[in-house]
């Protein structure tokens, strides 16, 4: 156990060691970024989201098919949420539609193999997995947010179950419907890129969220459409019993990069600085 902690602790470092270099500012806008700016946003056309889709099926066959590697971590992870919670269908459904949640963060390894096909850097699959090295803090600090969140909808998701089964409960549902369609929207909108930008830059995580919240304001129509693309390929894959996940994850996962850097701004603007924290 030991060894396996000290080798962990190796390549930890040698991540961290190996990306805090290139990440070395290379001008003048750089550096006043990591002192608190700020990326604009650009404008994308409506159908985005199909190029995106197209790049990320271009890095998946660069990648050499490693990416599905992810994908079939998915399935086995809706595959075991399944088993461990049989008896429980409310919970297993619930935690499985969480999948939208925490997607973006399962997706980190497959942001940091687009970066590297994009930068034409050596492919390297084992280090992707260490990726949230780069910027530990604010990782660490949204990951915190989502796993809130997801006892907040895990809550809903039981309770609306419960309250399906009952004949005067229709309108507590509904109610209960609204709320968890609401919760669903917001995370989307202040997750749809944020984590992309925290291990592409070195902002906090108010930073990243608020550089999302910019970029749904700026792009509503095109990220309508994408968050569609993305509830109907999640959906699709858990009623068909998480199989689907092993093409549908990847691709997800790396047309997200995409979109980041589709709407990533090459000008810099002035916000208030998050000088100490993640």
């Amino acid at each position: 156990m030991s060894l396996l902690a000290r080798e962990f602790g190796m390549v930890t470092h040698e991540y961290v060691k190996k990306t805090s270099e290139a990440r070395t500012p290379v001008s003048s806008q750089e550096s006043g970024l990591q002192k608190g700016s700020a990326m604009s946003v650009n404008r994308v056309r409506t159908l985005a989201a199909s190029e995106w889709l197209v790049q990320a099926a271009m890095d998946i066959h660069a990648s050499r098919y490693q990416s599905l590697l992810y994908g079939l971590f998915f399935v086995l992870m809706g595959l075991g949420i399944d088993s461990a919670h049989e008896g429980n269908a409310a919970f297993a459904i619930g935690l499985s539609a969480a999948f939208m949640f925490t997607g973006p963060f399962l997706s980190i390894g497959l942001y940091e193999l687009s970066r590297q096909i994009q930068e034409g850097e050596k492919l390297d699959l084992w280090l992707s997995m260490f990726s949230w090295c780069k910027n530990p803090a604010a990782v660490g600090r949204f990951a915190f947010y989502l796993s809130v969140v997801m006892v907040a909808w895990l809550w809903l998701s039981t309770v609306l179950m419960a309250a399906l089964h009952q004949p005067s409960g229709m309108l507590f549902a509904a109610f209960l419907l609204s709320l968890w369609a609401a919760l669903a929207i917001v995370v989307f909108m202040a997750s749809v890129v944020a984590i992309p930008m925290m291990l592409d830059r070195p902002v906090s995580a108010a930073q990243a969220v608020r550089f999302s919240l910019r970029c749904c304001r700026l792009n509503a129509w095109a990220l309508c459409l994408w968050a569609s693309i993305v509830a109907c390929g999640v959906g699709l894959s858990l009623a068909l019993g998480y199989w689907p996940l092993l093409l549908v994850g990847p691709l997800l996962g790396h047309a997200t990069w995409h979109a980041y850097r589709d709407m990533l701004g090459c000008q810099y603007a002035d916000m208030p600085t998050d000088s100490g924290k993640a």
